[in-house]
């Protein structure tokens, strides 16, 4: 067969046409240019690589200096006296102890003396029985708490959990 060359409509052959590269060839010299510009215009990637959140523990820290009172107790007839020594434990992350026991150091004087304010408003009876030593542990817990530590933005720097006694005489 022979290749029969395209007339116009009026019956003259076309013109010939142009040679010149076929698009095919354009679109990969263009595809290799773009991508020769990317690697060369654009900057290299860094990679980030996160450094690894440290978790702190929440630890037991037992306060070293103690709550010492000698008081006299309430009394229906004659007079008592008591003499009491008590540690504390608190609660607090282990990246936070130094800021919590410079908040004790700076709330020391005012729970040594809620501390005595509490002792003295208890009865020989309450003070001679378990149940009536477990209600001061308790009041001395809630009270050491919110002296020592208090709320700063609805957070508290550590918490008071346990009363430990040391000395404990009534007469």
């Amino acid at each position: 067969m022979a290749e029969e060359k395209p007339k116009e409509a009026d019956g003259k052959p076309a013109a010939p046409r142009k040679k010149g590269p076929s698009p095919l060839v354009l679109i990969a010299i263009g595809a290799v240019l773009g991508g020769a510009g990317v690697v060369f215009a654009v900057p290299p990637k860094t990679i980030e690589v996160a450094a690894p959140v440290k978790v702190y523990e929440t630890i037991d820290v037992t306060h070293p200096d103690p709550i010492q009172h000698e008081f006299n107790p309430r009394t229906k007839a004659g007079k008592g006296i008591g003499r009491v020594a008590l540690k504390f434990v608190y609660r607090v992350r282990e990246d936070q102890e130094a800021a919590a026991f410079a908040q004790i150091k700076e709330h020391w004087e005012l729970a040594n003396s809620n501390a005595l304010l509490l002792l003295k408003t208890r009865t020989m009876e309450e003070l001679q029985s378990e149940a009536g030593v477990r209600m001061l542990e308790k009041d001395l817990l809630d009270d050491l708490d919110r002296t020592l530590f208090p709320e700063h933005g609805g957070q508290k720097l550590a918490r008071v959990s346990r009363v430990m006694w040391s000395k404990w005489l009534m007469q």
